[in-house]
């Protein structure tokens, strides 16, 4: 109680079935810190639901993509554990029989794995053992090997996950996985906004079109001499940079319209 009273937990409405609505919700410790430094914590909202049973997030690093699916699934498990939760009281959670994690590089030497292979055997686990009950979370989904054959072990991965029915969420910088997200039912599109003019991640999802990473941006931002960032664009490929900026103006578009809105 003294803990949901720090976090400013409350008790969303539960449902015995499998169903994320989650409503202005926190990432409890990201709270506190913020708390105990004046800063502001941006809420995230999120539906999973029979339709839309998958969530792929993209977006720039250090955006807020490996959050927003913490966020979710510490969440699940604080309820399931009978915690109060930091979300809307309006809200309504489900219950899973499973909770699948695959966040950050579990190589060892122990086991003699690379970070492809583990990352390979996690998925295998999850394709095998996942049902309509399970809620899945990996982070940066094919990561580590080659981009087209990580990408294609992906789609599969993915698509296999979409047909045992299960709900997750997938963070990802793949363009093939954008693009499959809006082709294949149950599978949808997420983007963490950012502010091209500032250079600054704005650390709010919008669910429903992909977005840009901001490669060349977030060099900018860092400091990176200039030739040396043109160079770097010459050398990519003419299709998958215009797409890239595509998305990249659609986004800033569409954050114009939402101000315009408010």
């Amino acid at each position: 109680a003294k803990f949901a009273k720090e976090v400013n937990g409350n008790y969303p409405v539960v449902t015995d079935k499998a169903h994320v609505h989650l409503i202005q919700a926190y990432h409890p410790l990201l709270f506190l810190y913020n708390k105990t430094n004046n800063k502001p914590t941006i809420p995230v909202d999120i539906n999973l639901n029979d339709k839309q049973r998958i969530l792929v997030i993209s977006g720039p690093n250090a955006g807020g993509k490996t959050v927003t699916l913490k966020t979710v699934g510490l969440l699940q498990l604080m309820l399931q554990s009978g915690l109060l939760v930091p979300v809307h009281p309006d809200s309504e959670m489900g219950i899973f029989k499973q909770v699948m994690i695959h966040i950050g590089d579990t190589q060892s030497l122990e086991f003699e794995l690379s970070t492809y292979s583990s990352h390979l055997k996690n998925m295998k686990h999850f394709m095998e053992n996942a049902n309509g009950k399970t809620l899945f979370f990996i982070d940066e989904l094919g990561s580590g090997s080659d981009p087209n054959l990580g990408g294609a072990f992906a789609e599969v991965i993915m698509e296999e996950l979409a047909h045992k029915h299960s709900f997750g969420i997938v963070t990802t910088h793949y363009l093939n996985l954008k693009v499959m997200a809006n082709k294949v039912p149950g599978i949808i599109n997420g983007a963490m906004q950012f502010d091209e003019k500032k250079l600054l991640p704005l650390y709010k999802l919008i669910v429903g079109k992909p977005g840009s990473s901001y490669t060349f941006s977030i060099a900018e931002r860092i400091g990176l001499e200039k030739k040396l960032i043109d160079k770097a664009r010459k050398l990519v490929d003419d299709d998958h940079f215009t797409l890239d900026k595509l998305l990249n103006r659609t986004e800033q578009d569409l954050q114009h319209i939402d101000k315009e809105k408010a």
